[in-house]
């Protein structure tokens, strides 16, 4: 177990590329304490790790290696079938990660037999990005031979349906930015064409791929020349090139074989670029007057790692002829050629050939020289030369008998050799080569010299830049860089809290050109004590010099960790609002559920800031925004914490997802489904609720008023001649109705289902007191002379005042309040015109006033923001209807006090004399009474004759 747990921590840092040329021990290593070495003499063979893996599963076989990019090596595996030299068509594949975890992917799918036999692999992969893989395999439709590919993920999930990719022989290869997918080449037919087809990398979310674009490679158009061999390439950018050797054809132009100047090879090289249809037209790169017997490309071509361009190996095969011995044998010779990236020529460098082996590879190394690999019956050996081929003193290595398959860690230089297997055991031995170029090595990049902050150093939240240093001057391009907070599941993808490219304009390059400097936003560090690293992609910068593309930094190299942030001061809740883009609203429009989209767009703004979902809530309001009507406003509520010691405040997390979505371009935000629907255009606003705010004001002013009210009615029963109370209605009225009128214009239009409710119970209101007003005008002029002489004199005064009974009929009260004793208004309104302006208040009340009120209610449940005319509407409608209760109520009192009064004055004013006469008249009926009851009694007669006379009556 002891050595299980020591061989894991040797992958662990070999994956993770902290091995540079110096002695690597067992003992945990910090990648600050390892110093770092510019000799070049260094033994390979004391950095030796070995790694045993265990295959928990009988009978599984060791079948390839794919060793990723991301520092992941993945082992293929296979069950053999019951015929010796056979397999069964499945797929197993073994992920060992950079933390030394290792993933398990069986897949649950039958692969076409007739390529189960012999022992070799049926299927071939590619990791396309994190947790997506593409498994490639030949089958036959109708006697011919193509490929499909078939997209997995992590979980041995299949994705979709295999994918036709093309004839057999077509070559299929991942960008070398993982995330701008994969290209399929079919080989070139007789005239020269190579069609391509690029396709997406898997959907985050879903894994499924989508074609790009299409088109074809082509030779350039010349009819005496012959394509001999192809070769595509990837590009630092995350474009594809293609190579054509061309030989002149002599049957076809036998004139040209005594011409001096003919050109009897040439290599062309066209680039494939993102976000282009066609690639670029083909440039000649070199050419050659010699009549060789032939060119051909030894492996793909690389990236130089000083910004020269890219290396491509190939041999050149002539017939050497020794004239004076008449003798002659075959050369042949290994070149690099060096090309920049728009075409131009760079180089050709002859590269000595080993001398002891007849099969052997070349490859060009990240941190300079080449990698000469022997093979032999059972070993091999190899050596690195320097740029200009020359031997670099002890850089051998060595694998003994024993060995089945080799590989190679490209971005970290480290080689290794799988040994034949033995049980459930697979022995890997890993040996870190020597570099070069020494310098940039904790970053995987031999052009950084340094960083700010460094390699696990540990800083605070409140960093505003972060900077690289490069070893040569620099220019900003256009590809990204990003800093993402490390997961604590390692399963789990880790979060991205800023990304910016080169050419946003955000970054800048410093005075000395080699340091390049990237604003931190306020939300990006927002956690304490996390982790987090950037990635810096390819062509992020290039180099002054040649204008180069320069290759970044990888994931989970470049990290760093936050201190604890301070402990916070409470905060209340939070309520802001922000809008959705024109994309978004409609959707939203749409949305069967709209809850369900606004409730989604929250769950992912929990997992962006971070923040638990149970701080994100939404009361479901909206309304169009009155800025931008076509675009939709939504509510978010940021509730407080539970813990200030170890959570974010909401005032916290109201700054953090305001600065997101002022840079929603630059954040996580763009990358989710619902938040990539917001506008950033519009920041995101605490909501200011104008009635909440200004309640204790408009308390005060409604409590005023009616105070004032009621001293009003206590003064005129002081003095009951005057009128005044007509100003206060008609105050109350006129601020009543402009509020009303300010709403239904700027207003009501953000919650549209109120929008005809409003306009009915606004206009019929004003028809209805038009009625009246005119009415009691008509009826006044025809039936009141004096009326008729005030009129006369007031003519347009009265056709005004016609006119704002529209807006309530009791307006029309001033016109005969006899304010300050002015003739203008003391019209001599009759008591009719005073009880329909009565009646007419009432129904205003019902048709008007109430539902106005309703249509407020609803309104302030309805909207995100309620702003003050929407408070003022609702303040001054609650007022009216209270201010013509009182009054009402108040006249209701007054008539009541007038009429009691009139019965007691009608009391008083009856004569003593009256009373004295009805005194004598009761007196005389009682005597005349006495003497009738007496006169029965003394006749006593039988019959019953009532003393209620009609002589008495």
């Amino acid at each position: 177990m002891v050595k299980l747990l020591i061989s894991f921590t040797h992958l662990v840092f070999i994956c993770c590329f902290l091995v540079s040329s110096q002695y690597v021990s067992s003992q945990s290593i910090s990648s600050r304490d390892i110093l770092l070495q510019n000799e070049s003499s260094q033994n390979a063979s004391s950095q030796d790790m070995l790694y045993t893996y265990e295959e928990p599963n009988e009978g599984l076989k060791f079948l390839n290696t794919v060793a990723n990019s991301d520092g992941t090596l993945m082992i293929q595996m296979a069950f053999e079938s019951e015929d010796e030299g056979c397999i069964l068509p499945y797929f197993h594949l073994r992920l060992i990660e950079k933390t030394g975890q290792v993933r398990r992917i069986d897949l649950n799918y039958t692969f076409p037999t007739e390529e189960a036999c012999p022992l070799t692999p049926i299927t071939n992969f590619t990791p396309l990005t994190y947790n997506y893989i593409m498994v490639t395999y030949i089958k036959s439709d109708n006697g011919i031979e193509n490929k499909y590919g078939l997209v997995i993920n992590y979980s041995s999930e299949i994705i979709g349906e295999p994918i036709y990719l093309g004839s057999a022989s077509v070559y299929f290869d991942r960008s070398i930015v993982p995330e701008k997918g994969f290209i399929r080449i079919e080989k070139p037919n007789e005239n020269g064409i190579a069609t391509w087809n690029w396709h997406s990398a898997p959907d985050i979310i879903t894994g499924e791929i989508a074609e790009i674009s299409n088109g074809t490679f082509y030779v350039p158009s010349l009819t005496t020349y012959t394509l001999v061999d192809s070769s595509n390439f990837v590009l630092i950018d995350g474009g594809f090139g293609y190579l054509f050797i061309l030989k002149h054809n002599e049957r076809m132009n036998p004139s040209a074989i005594n011409d001096p100047n003919l050109q009897y090879w040439r290599v062309y090289v066209s680039f494939l670029r993102e976000g282009t249809d066609s690639p670029t037209i083909p440039s000649l790169v070199y050419q050659s007057t010699k009549k060789l017997n032939n060119i051909e490309f030894m492996s793909p071509c690389t990236a130089s790692y000083n910004a020269t361009g890219y290396i491509c190996i190939m041999t050149f095969n002539n017939t050497i002829t020794d004239r004076k011995r008449n003798q002659s044998w075959t050369e042949v010779n290994y070149y690099q050629l060096g090309f920049l990236s728009t075409g131009a020529f760079e180089r050709l460098d002859i590269i000595p050939k080993p001398t002891n082996s007849s099969s052997f590879d070349l490859t060009s190394l990240l941190y300079g020289g080449f990698l000469v690999t022997n093979y032999y019956a059972k070993a091999m050996d190899g050596y690195i030369l320097y740029d200009d081929g020359s031997y670099m003193p002890q850089s051998e290595i060595s694998f003994g008998p024993g060995f089945v398959h080799y590989n190679m860690f490209k971005r970290n230089n480290t080689f290794f050799g799988v040994k034949k297997q033995i049980g459930n055991k697979i022995d890997i031995l890993l040996k870190p080569l020597p570099r070069i170029i020494n310098h940039g090595s904790e970053y995987d990049n031999p052009v950084i010299d340094s960083t700010k902050p460094a390699i696990n150093e540990v800083v605070g939240s409140s960093i505003e830049e972060i900077t690289i240093k490069y070893d040569m001057p620099v220019k900003l391009s256009t590809a990204n860089v990003s800093i993402y907070q490390l997961n604590d599941d390692p399963f789990k993808p880790s979060l991205l809290r800023q990304t910016i490219s080169g050419d946003s304009k955000l970054c800048n390059v410093g005075s000395d050109n080699y340091t390049v400097h990237i604003p931190i936003f306020k939300s990006t560090f927002n956690q304490p004590n996390s982790v987090y690293y950037v990635v810096v992609e390819n062509n992020f910068v290039i180099s002054q010099a040649r204008d180069e593309p320069l290759i970044g930094i990888k994931e989970k190299i470049w990290k760093f960790s936050i201190k604890p942030f301070e402990v916070e001061q409470h905060s209340d809740p939070v309520t802001g609002s922000f809008r959705l883009n024109e994309e978004g609203s409609l959707r939203f429009l749409h949305a069967p559920n709209r809850a369900e989209f606004v409730q989604n767009m929250i769950q992912e703004f929990s997992k962006i800031i971070p923040v638990n979902e149970e701080r994100l809530t939404t009361n479901g309001k909206w309304q169009y925004d009155p800025s931008s009507p076509q675009k939709i406003l939504l509510s978010i509520n940021i509730n407080e914490a539970e813990d200030d010691k170890t959570e974010p405040n909401s005032r916290t997390i109201y700054d953090n997802l305001s600065v997101m979505i002022k840079r929603k371009d630059f954040t996580a935000l763009s990358n989710s489904e619902y938040t990539s629907l917001i506008d950033e255009s519009a920041p995101l606003t605490m909501t200011q609720n104008y009635f909440e705010k200004f309640f204790p004001l408009i308390i005060i002013f409604i409590v005023s008023s009616i105070v004032l009210t009621t001293l009003y009615f206590i003064a005129r029963q002081l003095n009951p001649g005057g009128r005044n109370s007509a100003i206060f209605e008609t105050a109350f009225v006129i601020i009543d109705f402009a509020a009303d009128l300010a709403f239904t214009l700027n207003n009501v239009k953000n919650v549209p289902k109120l929008m005809i409710p409003n306009m009915v119970f606004f206009v019929v209101p004003i028809i209805v007191n038009c009625l009246f007003g005119l009415n009691i005008f008509i009826f006044e002029i025809t039936n009141h002379p004096s009326f008729v002489i005030w009129f006369s004199q007031f003519p347009t005064l009265s056709s005004m005042f016609t006119l704002f009974s529209a807006i309530d009929i009791r307006v029309l009260n001033t016109l005969s309040s006899e304010l300050f004793g002015l003739k203008i208004l003391s019209a001599p309104l009759t008591q009719r015109s005073r009880k329909l302006m009565l009646w007419g208040s009432v129904i205003n009340i019902l048709i008007e006033d109430v539902p106005q009120l309703i249509i407020q209610g609803i309104y302030y449940n309805s909207v995100v923001t309620y702003d003050l005319i929407p408070s003022l509407a609702l303040a001054s409608g609650g007022l009216v209807i209270a201010n013509k209760l009182i009054l009402s109520s108040y006249h209701a009192l007054v008539r009541w006090h007038h009429r009691r009064n009139k019965i007691r004055d009608s009391t008083r004013h009856l004569s003593i004399a009256s009373l004295r006469s009805i005194k004598s008249n009761v007196e005389i009926f009682n005597e005349k009474k006495i003497e009738q009851e007496n006169y029965y009694e003394e006749k006593d007669l039988t019959e019953n004759i009532s003393y209620e006379s009609t002589d008495w009556e």
